[in-house]
């Protein structure tokens, strides 16, 4: 078994070529929306962020093994899967202009304020 670190950053684009209502694409747009007072705070010329691909990812990246989330975008995880493989996992959940990346990592090879984090890689 091997421990990658995942990292990963969500575009500010939710994967849709066009922007518009009832386009008749079957998607519901329903991760984004721009109107008047829609009761967030802002003005009314603003998009909501797609948090639903983050829990997706989440999710996805929890379905692999043994995991520690060690920073807001980053976790390890512990696996029999290869690199390739946990990227295609991960990435199957993401939306054009995410970017995931996937690395081997080990206590020897690492280092970390935390310590926790190498105790947790050391196990």
């Amino acid at each position: 078994m091997s421990t990658f670190m995942i990292t990963y950053f969500l575009s500010d684009t939710l994967g849709h070529d066009h922007d518009h209502d009832d386009c008749g694409c079957n998607d519901d747009h329903s991760n984004s929306h721009e109107h008047e007072n829609c009761g967030c705070g802002k003005d009314d010329t603003h998009s909501h962020k797609n948090t639903n691909v983050d829990i997706n990812i989440i999710g996805k990246i929890k379905s692999l093994g043994a995991w520690a989330q060690f920073m807001p975008e980053g976790f390890l995880v512990k696996t029999n899967l290869s690199a390739q493989d946990i990227f295609n996992e991960v990435n199957s959940v993401t939306n054009k202009g995410d970017i995931v990346f996937v690395t081997k990592v080990d206590a020897k090879s690492s280092a970390c304020a935390n310590s926790a984090v190498l105790d947790w890689l050391s196990n």
